[in-house]
């Protein structure tokens, strides 16, 4: 189709002669084109003909009120008689640019179409909801890129194990070093360019760490040594255990495994291995070691219990014959001081050793 119009300098015709119009895609378009009849006469054209080009691909999208390029989506708003509006449904990115709405004496409109696009997360360059589980100590980068018009800005946000929000980062990437058992697991990336809606990615870490191991015994933690008083009904030894991935957790008493006699449990993000011991015979007395172990490593804590005669009262008095050239002295220690007492295991391996330390707690008393 040869269509050939004279380019004049007067644009008398038109309402003005250039204009923007601005859409957010998948949307309709309206690119108006008002046209003066009076100034059309005045130019000496009785009747005339108006036809929409798209500059950028030189296309002839209407001539007079007809689409003639195929397009489905174009059409011509022609209510009323100065009125030439094109208009185009559901727009895309492709159909942004230049367009001209021509009168056949040669006049034309030029009008700009923009086409505005929400953001949207670019999954290839964008870390995975889900990513692989990460060692403690090591570093880790969240990525966080979107497309859009204008172009989007990023907030990364981090969120701690109370929900508590916190923006680390306006930046498309951000690096998180020496991850750790308190490290935040969850994240958030969101993305906005004042076109809604914002998009957004959440991405849940997990963070794999050695055991952590806490003793207690009666719900009181304790360190390396323990004398129990024989007043107990009975005493829970428990081990608290913390890794990730679960791995095992098994109890020794003195070198040899036990077997049975414990149980094990789940506390929130904690595992319980727990030993109950009801009946105090002396063959409870002894070290016992809670050791567990996953793929990242083994931990193990150990706690030496042993029997203490049973008292009536809170205080117990130890007398002792006194030699010649001393007087006779009285000694008090209290129950509890004697229940609790933290050496290093270390230094406690075998029953000899502890008979020696009551040893020294008696002679004490020789000396003044």
């Amino acid at each position: 189709m040869n269509i050939l119009f004279t380019v004049q300098a007067s644009q008398s015709e038109f309402d003005r002669p250039n204009e923007t119009v601005s859409v957010v895609v998948g949307k309709r378009a309206l690119l108006p084109c008002y046209v003066s009849l009076k100034d059309v006469k005045n130019n000496g054209t009785d009747s005339f003909k108006i036809l929409w080009m798209k500059v950028n691909n030189s296309a002839v999208l209407t001539v007079e009120d007809r689409a003639i390029n195929g397009d489905s989506r174009i059409s011509i708003l022609h209510a009323y008689a100065d009125e030439w509006n094109l208009q185009i449904d559901e727009i895309d990115e492709d159909d942004a640019g230049i367009y001209r709405c021509f009168i056949n004496s040669g006049s034309f409109k030029t009008l700009q179409l923009d086409v505005k696009v929400p953001p949207k997360i670019i999954d290839d360059l964008t870390t995975v909801p889900y990513p692989s589980p990460i060692l403690a100590g090591s570093n880790f980068t969240i990525k966080c890129y979107a497309h859009g018009k204008p172009t989007p800005k990023v907030r990364i946000l981090s969120y701690d194990h109370s929900d508590n929000v916190k923006v680390i980062s306006e930046q498309n990437e951000v690096t998180i070093y020496n991850v750790s058992r308190s490290t935040s697991h969850r994240y958030e990336c969101i993305a906005s360019n004042g076109y809604p809606p914002d998009v957004a990615r959440s991405f849940q870490i997990t963070i794999q760490y050695p055991p952590e191991v806490i003793l207690s015994i009666n719900e009181e933690i304790i360190t390396n040594l323990l004398f129990i008083n024989s007043n107990y009904d009975e005493i829970r030894l428990k081990c608290q255990v913390t890794m990730s991935p679960f791995g095992k957790i098994h109890w020794m008493k003195d070198s040899k495994r036990v077997n049975s006699n414990y149980q094990v449990y789940h506390i929130k993000n904690y595992i319980i291995s727990e030993i109950i011991i009801k009946y105090l015979t002396n063959d409870y007395q002894g070290q016992y070691t809670c050791i567990a172990s996953n793929p990242y490593g083994m931990n193990s804590k150990s706690i030496q219990i042993l029997s203490l005669p049973a008292t009536t009262t809170n205080r117990n008095t130890l007398r002792h014959k006194r030699p010649k050239h001393t007087r006779l002295t009285t000694v008090s220690y209290s129950t509890e001081n004697l229940r609790m007492i933290t050496l290093s295991s270390k230094s406690i391996n075998n029953t000899y050793q502890i008979i020696l330390l009551f040893c020294l707690l008696i002679t004490v008393v020789y000396f003044k």
